[in-house]
Parts: structure tokens; C-alpha cells; sequence
């Protein structure tokens, strides 16, 4: 789900030129992927909606691309819902077409991606409006148009259940997720009962948890959540290395979110999501 920082270093978000006047349409088939060079070399890039501003890469693909990793620099990320990230801080030459530009990376001992070299947040392509087509419009649509707090952050504010959650949205995996905080605020409200065991889902970065499956009536953004998990206390698996994830504490958690996953969207019929940064809104095509 989604990483926030917690040790940022200056530049370490993958900067976007201010005089960009370009859009690029992306097909989430399986995933959203972008070509890109790094270091000289090609490169397909997972684009991620619930990451941050920037580019994340394994230790081996770092290594495989020839990306120098900075001495003595290191980065925490927290994984919300819990889970603390150990890695590296790197600065490749990364262009996108004809784009240039020389950024910051974080090197992580996990496997990332199994689609992709690595995976960026839609916030560091250097582009005006980004679009994610996850399929053909319907024959009459409707854009659900939502306001972004930062152009680059593609999360948004929603009223569900009486609670106001921070929402994102997950185009490569079908299950929508509460975290921590939101799934105690509906467990206690009795709005999202256990329905099954527990099951390894994936969370983030080829990363995985155990979840509790659950069922709801609760809708955001007018959209039914379809198959719904809750995150739970378990421990991040699929590291690659054994101290790369240190366990994290309550206080540091995020405040209540949801990732409404793929196969909402579908069921909504929602062809494409998209941000316009000039207008700082996301918009969402669906079926009307």
C-alpha cells in the first residue's frame, strides 16, 4: 500500500520539470508500464498510483543497471499499515523518451516488481496529465471528478462509513483494503464482519501480509469496494534480505485509508483514471 517517508533527504523525490506541457496515456494490462532509459539502459517501469513521487528499484536491478548507490546515504520508508523499510539511496541518469533527467532513487532488498525493472509513482513522470486506461469506455460515462491535496500524490479524501479516509486506488490488484486504523474503526462499528481466514495478499513492491477477508456495505466515491480485506498485525513477508523490514509501532501509523482495488473499478466500469497537475484532479471515467 501506500509508502510515506519518514527519513526524506533532499531530492530524493524524482522532480518534475515546472514548463512540462505533455500527457501520456498508460495501459494497465496487467500492470501500467513505462519504457524508460536508466544509466543509458532500457528499462519497463511499473507505474504505481499509491507510491510517492519517486523510483524505487531492488538491489539486484540497481546492480544490473549499473545505478551507484550514494555512500553513507540510507533511507526508512514506512510501509503503511505497517513495517518499516531499510534502503539505499541512489541517483541514476533516468530518461523518459526525450526527457532527461538525473534524480534520486531509493534501493530497497525487496523484489519490487515481477513486471517491471522497478516501480515509480505516477507523480515523478514528467507530465502534465497522466492517464491509467484499464479498459474500453462504456457506451454512456460519467468522469467522477476528486481534488488533489498535491498533483503528484494521487490519493484523495472521502467520507465512508461516517469516517472521513484517505483513499487511493490500486490498478494491478482486484481486492480493495482498509488499513490498521480503518479497520478498527469498522470492526468496532460491526461494518466489515470476517468472512473467511486468514490469506497472504500482496501489499507493496512484491511484498505480502496476511489479511482478513471481510464484507462490507460500505462505498467511497459512490463506488462498491468488491472483494475487501482487512490489514491485520502480521509481518511483512518477501524480503530478500533477513533485517531489510524492521517491525513498526502504533504511534507511527498512518491516519485511517483505503486502496479501492481493481475489480471495483471494473465493476463500476471505469475505463481510466486520470490526474491533470495543473488542475491538481484526479478523475475517474466510468460507466453512467
Amino acid at each position: 500500500m501506500f509508502l510515506r517517508t519518514l527519513a526524506l533527504l533532499a531530492g530524493l523525490c524524482l522532480a518534475t520539470p515546472a514548463l512540462a506541457q505533455t500527457s501520456i496515456t498508460l495501459d494497465a494490462a496487467p500492470v501500467a508500464i513505462i519504457e524508460a532509459r536508466i544509466n543509458n539502459r532500457p528499462v519497463r517501469l511499473e507505474v504505481d498510483p499509491r507510491m510517492p513521487d519517486m523510483l524505487a528499484l531492488s538491489t539486484t536491478a540497481s546492480e544490473r543497471l549499473g545505478v551507484r548507490r550514494l555512500p553513507f546515504a540510507a533511507v526508512q520508508v514506512g510501509i503503511e499499515g505497517g513495517g518499516m523499510m531499510r534502503g539505499r539511496i541512489a541517483r541514476p541518469n533516468i530518461r523518459f523518451g526525450e526527457r532527461t533527467a538525473r534524480n534520486f532513487a531509493g534501493v530497497f532488498p525487496v523484489p519490487v516488481s515481477t513486471q517491471a525493472d522497478g516501480v515509480i509513482g505516477p507523480g515523478s513522470l514528467p507530465y502534465d496529465i497522466v492517464t491509467i486506461r484499464l479498459g474500453a469506455d462504456a457506451a454512456q460515462t460519467r468522469d467522477i471528478v476528486l481534488p488533489l491535496e498535491d498533483a503528484d500524490l494521487w490519493y484523495t479524501q472521502a467520507e465512508v462509513g461516517g469516517q472521513n479516509l484517505r483513499v487511493m486506488f490500486d490498478v494491478a490488484n482486484d481486492a480493495s483494503i482498509f488499513n490498521r486504523p480503518a479497520a478498527r474503526l469498522f470492526d468496532r462499528a460491526g461494518a466489515i464482519p470476517a468472512a473467511g481466514e486468514l490469506a497472504e495478499r500482496p501489499v507493496i513492491l512484491g511484498l505480502s501480509t496476511l489479511m482478513q477477508p471481510v464484507t462490507t456495505e460500505l462505498t467511497a466515491h459512490g463506488l462498491a469496494l468488491g472483494p475487501t480485506f482487512a490489514r491485520t498485525v502480521s509481518p511483512l513477508l518477501g524480503a530478500l534480505e533477513e533485517d531489510a523490514i524492521v517491525a513498526e509501532g502504533e504511534a507511527s501509523e498512518t491516519p485511517p485509508s483505503l486502496v479501492i482495488g481493481r475489480a471495483a473499478l471494473r465493476q463500476a466500469g471505469c475505463s481510466s483514471i486520470s490526474v491533470n497537475r495543473r488542475t491538481r484532479q484526479l478523475t475517474l471515467r466510468c460507466a453512467a
